[in-house]
């Protein structure tokens, strides 16, 4: 599996706005700016996280945006899936495709333990957790 270049993006910019004070509305262009990101694919993708329910968009001549909730309530399979829709490691184990060999199938218990197992540790991460993971990393980068 390999994350789509949108939910990178999705990601890199939530991390930008968490560590944003919490009243904070930012502006796409400059979250864009700061991280490196294409500006108009970074705001479609930002549109998608505001319909995921993940962030908050502000309209007006203060508007841009900012999170929906504290970034410790956020997780990671929050927003892979409001940018690129539900997980899934296989087509079988799509919830709307299925698949009719399941039963018979040495490959599908496999997929579907490692699909759990994934989607565990999406759900445990949050994007609080990402930005300590930043911090501790750089920190390490500075010795």
């Amino acid at each position: 599996m390999r994350l789509t270049r949108g939910a990178d993006y999705g990601t890199r910019g939530m991390i930008h706005l968490a560590k944003m004070p919490p009243t904070a509305i930012t502006l796409v262009s400059a979250i864009a700016s700061a991280e490196g990101l294409p500006e108009s694919y970074l705001a479609k993708i930002f549109q998608d996280l505001a319909k995921g329910g993940v962030l908050r968009s502000h309209r007006g001549a203060k508007g841009g945006f900012s999170l929906a909730r504290p970034a410790s309530e956020i997780t990671l399979r929050e927003i892979i899936e409001a940018i690129d829709g539900p997980i899934a490691l296989n087509r079988c184990l799509a919830s709307a495709e299925g698949c009719d060999r399941r039963d018979c199938c040495g490959l599908y218990p496999v997929l579907a333990k490692a699909q759990a197992e994934l989607m565990d540790m999406l759900s445990d991460t949050t994007l609080q957790e990402l930005i300590e993971n930043e911090q501790a990393a750089f920190a390490g980068s500075q010795l």
